[in-house]
């Protein structure tokens, strides 16, 4: 597998868009707009297929149990928080359904995009010593 170039950027980006997930998941409930489950899965999908291009497919089960882990904490936090959120298992479920999307489609190949973009960048991969 080739290496990135660019691999501290590609998971700053990623740990980014993790926190802004769980940001926005613990603002109170007031201030934003009712999430459908749907948008669960999508986000959730979204970080799967993300961290899917950085890492090794053999990590793609422990990103799983990762971004379920999350997931699950997000909950646990808003159940706790008393700011008009609760916790609720089908987000947990939304989540796990996005996460798996997101690691199969890494699986079937769409795991090598950021090298993709790379090469379309003209970025020449970091040799091995």
């Amino acid at each position: 597998m080739q290496a990135l170039h660019f691999r501290s950027w590609w998971i700053a980006g990623g740990i980014a868009m993790a926190l802004a997930i769980v940001v926005s998941s613990l603002l109170p409930a007031a201030d934003l707009p009712r999430v459908q489950l749907w948008e669960h899965a999508f986000a959730y999908c979204a970080l799967a297929a993300w961290f899917g291009g950085v890492l090794r497919p053999d990590r793609y089960l422990r990103l799983a149990l990762a971004l379920l882990a999350l997931g699950i904490a997000v909950e646990i936090a808003q159940g706790a928080m008393g700011v008009g959120r609760t916790a609720d298992m089908r987000d947990v479920l939304a989540n796990a359904v996005g996460i798996a999307i997101g690691v199969a489609m890494a699986h079937l190949g769409v795991g090598g995009w950021m090298r993709g973009v790379e090469r379309l960048l003209g970025v020449a991969a970091p040799t091995a010593d």
